[in-house]
């Protein structure tokens, strides 16, 4: 297994009197031939707030919504390229996917929305899922009602008729609180071809809060996996720098 830390996403930043996002970053391993993608929230700090208590993810959403913002720190189109996920963790059976009693679509499936009881530690190492605690049991993970096809035989991406899809955190509590780290998984991608470096990106928005606080923050942006172009790096650096001098 190889690993690679790839370049983050340029983010807008809520203000908060703790942690606040500082954007997305995207961390590369290579397994058995096969390229996967975990998608993190970043944060400047562990998020001990004014009140004494820690900052947890609770939400994301919109995902590929075009950018309506004025900061132009997300995709117009709200995502490029295609994003090629795989999913092995064998979830559902045979599926009757338009609604007529008959089972259409047969065979084993795979999910965005994969547990660890559906998926054993080798599996999750080389599958596609969106999460809000981690990989094991009871993770409490959930999908909002824009995210309506959460299965498929491979599930390429989470695109039309998703765009603007979310997921959340049905049980929240310290399993996803900031730590140490300063950054929390909420996704991971594993490409369905042996080395595929097609790029792709979309944006997706953060809901973040104090543990016992009512009042959500918010931060968005755009990631990207593959490889992009030396110009685009570039891009994306002189991005963060205004972002950074926008917050100054």
């Amino acid at each position: 297994m190889k690993s690679l830390a790839l370049l983050g996403a340029v983010a807008l930043i809520s203000s908060s009197a703790g942690a606040a996002f500082t954007g997305w970053s995207t961390e590369m391993t290579t397994v058995s031939g096969r390229n996967i993608y975990k998608i993190y929230a970043n944060f400047d700090a562990t998020g001990a707030g004014a009140n004494g208590s820690s900052q947890r993810v609770l939400n994301v959403f919109d995902f590929a919504k075009a950018d309506s913002t004025p900061e132009g720190t997300q995709i117009a189109a709200g995502s490029s390229g295609i994003m090629n996920a795989v999913h092995n963790d064998n979830l559902m059976g045979d599926l009757d996917t338009d609604g007529d009693g008959t089972p259409d679509v047969i065979g084993s499936m795979g999910s965005w929305g994969a547990s660890g009881s559906d998926m054993s530690s080798t599996q999750s190492l080389t599958d596609s899922f969106v999460t809000m605690q981690g990989i094991g049991l009871s993770w409490g993970t959930a999908f909002d009602p824009s995210f309506v096809t959460t299965y498929g035989p491979q599930a390429g991406g989470i695109s039309p008729p998703n765009t603007n899809a979310g997921w959340y955190d049905s049980t929240p509590g310290t399993q996803n609180l900031i730590g140490a780290t300063y950054k929390v998984r909420l996704m991971q991608i594993a490409r369905i071809a042996a080395e595929d470096n097609n790029v792709y990106t979309a944006n997706m928005t953060l809901g973040y809060a104090y543990l016992g606080s009512t009042v959500a923050q918010f931060g968005y942006g755009s990631f990207t996996i593959g490889a992009p172009a030396p110009g685009a790096i570039a891009l994306l650096g002189l991005a963060g720098l205004a972002g950074r001098r926008r917050r100054a």
